[in-house]
């Protein structure tokens, strides 16, 4: 038995480590070389400190057994990696790595010292690739491409997409920037231009071929832009609308959704319903004590993290005093702080936030006109009495559906040799409208001008989507559970 406390009085030793686990979010991409010359790793690691290292690629972990490359049977996770990862003296001695020719690679890299050190450790990948083989290239810019926009609102796009022809060894990389005020943005891949706002675009084009006799060839056919008139308008196939999650303090049995809206054509409303149990609370948690040097703490208690964090309601406390220099990661429930050595470091927060579970909400009433010419559409959803547990958290998800479809071979009628107007059936995107007859499209009446040989039988086809829906209010009601 011990005869005294030796927490008590001061006479144990702990022993703190700082760590941290780093995974690349941009690949290193060998797609086009000829060889993979390993990596050139810099950086530093002081005595007592430790770099490790392994490779993600094609969703699979990787290390290297010597100058082999074989598959990481750990987690993945900090402590497995850092016991079993390479060292950077045994990543920098391959020099040739074939299997990853054509391959994105994902660096992940754990590094840990002391609490006590003074000198981190740090770290920096360099892949070594060569290419052989001759490349020609030729750069192009567009013209700065102006998007159309309703009154003062800045377009956003919804998506850009772009149609090739490449022979041979010939390869073509289309790239974007955007411009809202007065300044332009970087160059980036035309598919993280998805959802920027942007009044005016431009393109840089980049072709690729290794001859120029004839047997490579790289051709852009078309870019195809969409994008919104602003923040009012709908330009993709789906679009949604949230209501706020609200407690309403008593156990939540049915709900009822009314929209009132334009007439739709081609189009259509679907509405969701959420049921959540309420949040739990912290209310200055003890944490522990700073350091004053960075350092993360647990979200729990225990040494166990709480889930579900709600990042919004995050509170934190120097000796009761508000800190609002901090950082978090709800993903693996902590928080790092940097403050002054010796402070009690607190925390007040909710948790247990469950996972939204989207139900489906049936067709109640569907499109009744109303003397202003909108219509009315209802859903309702009710929870089976078995799946009722304590929800008094609840919000609603309205969908908007823009379909798309392509229509082969219309028949419109049979030419009389003079002008002709025909409405088709649905709303054509004008560039894709095929059609065996001179016309013109007027895409807000849906109406084809043509003129043609007559007794020839006038046939278009083309790609169609659904008219912008137009929302002009809507409401969300709940009962309690019986």
């Amino acid at each position: 038995m011990l005869q005294s406390n030796t927490m008590r009085f001061g006479t144990d030793g702990f022993i703190f480590m700082r760590k941290s686990l780093l995974t690349a979010k941009q690949p290193l991409d060998t797609t086009g070389n000829t060889s993979v010359e390993g990596f050139t790793v810099e950086g530093v690691q002081p005595s007592g400190t430790m770099r490790r290292f392994v490779f993600k690629v094609d969703d699979k972990l990787y290390k290297f057994a010597g100058t082999s490359v074989v598959e990481y049977t750990g987690k993945g996770e900090f402590d497995d990696i850092i016991d079993n990862g390479n060292t950077a003296e045994e990543v920098a001695a391959v020099k040739d790595i074939p299997e990853w020719l054509d391959k994105k690679i994902y660096p992940i890299i754990a590094l840990r010292a002391p609490g006590d050190a003074t000198i981190l450790p740090t770290a920096k990948l360099t892949l070594n690739v060569r290419n052989t083989v001759d490349t020609y290239e030729q750069v192009t810019e567009s013209a700065e491409i102006e998007l159309a926009a309703a009154g003062g609102d800045s377009p956003r796009i919804v998506d850009v997409t772009s149609d090739t022809t490449c022979t041979g060894q010939g390869s073509v990389d289309i790239q974007i920037r955007t411009k809202v005020d007065d300044d332009w943005s970087e160059y980036m891949p035309i598919s993280a231009a998805k959802d920027k706002d942007a009044k005016i675009v431009q393109f840089k084009i980049t072709y690729r071929v290794t001859s120029l006799g004839g047997t490579d060839s790289a051709k852009v056919n078309t870019i195809v832009i969409r994008s919104t008139m602003g923040a009012a308008a709908v330009a993709g196939e789906v679009a949604e609308l949230y209501s706020i999650i609200t407690n309403y303090d008593h156990t939540l049995g049915t709900c009822a959704v009314s929209i009132r809206h334009d007439p739709l054509i081609d189009s259509r409303i679907g509405a969701f319903v959420n049921f959540m149990k309420p949040t739990k609370k912290r209310k200055l948690l003890q944490l522990g004590v700073a350091s004053g040097t960075i350092e993360q703490f647990i979200l729990g208690v225990d040494g166990v993290k709480d889930t579900g964090v709600d990042q919004s309601t995050i509170q934190l406390f120097a000796n009761g005093k508000p800190l609002l220099d901090f950082s978090y990661n709800t993903e693996v429930s902590e928080i790092t702080v940097n403050t002054t050595a010796g402070a009690a470091i607190t925390a007040s927060y909710e948790y247990g936030h469950e996972s939204e579970q989207w139900r489906t909400m049936a067709l109640e009433v569907d499109k009744q006109p109303y003397d202003d010419g909108t219509y009315l559409t209802r859903f309702f959803y009710t929870l089976p009495d078995d799946e009722i547990n304590n929800q008094s958290v609840s919000n609603v998800r309205i969908q908007i559906y823009r379909p798309t479809g392509h229509v082969t071979a219309e028949s419109l009628g049979v030419a009389t040799g003079k002008v002709q107007m025909f409405a088709l059936q649905h709303a054509a995107k004008e560039e894709t409208i095929e059609c065996n007859a001179e016309f013109s499209y007027d895409p807000d009446s849906q109406i084809i001008t043509c003129i043609a040989p007559k007794d020839t039988e006038i046939v278009c086809s083309y790609d169609w989507v659904g008219e912008n829906p137009t929302i002009r209010q809507w409401t969300a009601g709940w009962s309690p559970a019986v």
